[in-house]
């Protein structure tokens, strides 16, 4: 019997592949598999895990023909997943030795249906432990009552896939294990809202042995293009799956908070993106500003400072005027 499914997210990281393929092997189990997806590498990525990936104790290699992207490639390796239990590692990071047979025990022990972590975080030679959000700790929790508060860093607000274990089974009850294939970034927010929203019960531990690096140049997070405004229709989902919940309204306030500082976030750095990006930036975030329930957007409004407030409502000012002529 399969305990623990590891699904590896592989693309175009040959710098940094054989350090998280060497962690697997200082994790293996007899029950545990490692399911290493190479998502189309074009670097040298896929002859680095060719040759390593057979020597690694239950680990599996899949090959895309062509790059899918992170939810797909997420996908592909659930759907092959025969674990109890699973979780997420990218290419890019690593394990400490012996991190996942204390993640599993923790998960079998407790009897919920997912459990978060905290993580270390890297800048070149520098570590950081980042604690998982403000939480009791080992004890079963409804996953509804910790989207909120609106005010404060929560669960919504740290959204790794890889900081946590799930249970396989509960998730596919409640159709809640794949990613949405239509997003290239911020895949994981729908997801978890989907776990926080319909799953029973989750729990948090104070573990950090996923090591995830924050100075790699070929990440997603910093291409130009128009893949860093998958934040929009991520959170069109996310009001789709609140607004079939009977706490919807109440929990929303909380999603939209985080939509209008995300978007603010992103036009303090619209310089760096290419000039067609900035303005399907502007266009597509005043657009759902305006789709979105009103009362739910000013109510949000009425909480925030005066700095982002403005740069929030010329948005909407700008795309009133549009739709005006």
């Amino acid at each position: 019997m399969v305990t623990l499914s590891v699904i590896v997210a592989m693309c175009d990281v040959r710098d940094y592949c054989r350090t998280a393929l060497k962690s697997l092997v200082l994790n293996a189990r007899e029950d545990f598999e490692f399911i290493v997806v190479d998502d189309g590498s074009t670097d040298g990525t896929s002859e680095i895990l060719r040759e390593m990936v057979p020597r690694i104790p239950g680990a599996v290699l899949i090959s895309n023909q062509q790059n899918l992207g992170i939810s797909a490639t997420r996908n592909i390796g659930l759907a092959a997943a025969r674990g109890r239990f699973f979780t997420f590692l990218d290419g890019d990071d690593w394990y400490a030795p012996g991190y996942l047979a204390q993640l599993v025990g923790w998960m079998s022990q407790s009897g919920v249906d997912f459990l978060r972590t905290g993580h270390v975080r890297v800048y070149g030679r520098k570590r950081r432990i980042v604690m998982a959000p403000l939480a009791p700790r080992a004890l079963p929790l409804n996953p509804a009552d910790w989207i909120g508060p609106v005010d404060a860093s929560t669960f919504m607000d740290y959204p790794q896939s890889w900081a946590g274990v799930y249970d396989r089974r509960r998730l596919l009850d409640v159709d809640a294990l794949y990613f949405d294939e239509s997003l290239r970034t911020a895949e994981d927010r729908p997801w978890f809202y989907k776990l926080h929203l319909r799953t029973g019960s989750f729990g948090v531990v104070d573990l950090h042995g996923v090591f995830y690096r924050r100075d790699v140049s070929t990440s997603l997070t910093k291409a130009p293009d128009e893949r860093q405004l998958d934040f929009l229709p991520a959170f069109r989902l996310i009001f789709e799956e609140l607004a079939r919940h009977p706490r919807g309204y109440e929990l929303s306030f909380k999603a939209m908070r985080t939509l209008c500082a995300l978007i603010v976030i992103h036009m303090d750095r619209a310089e760096s993106y290419e000039e067609a990006t900035r303005e399907l930036l502007r266009e597509r975030s005043a657009l759902i500003l305006w789709d979105l329930p009103q009362e739910v957007v000013e109510g949000t409004l009425a909480g925030m400072d005066s700095g982002r407030v403005n740069k929030l409502r010329a948005l909407m000012a700008r795309h009133q005027g549009a739709a005006a002529r």
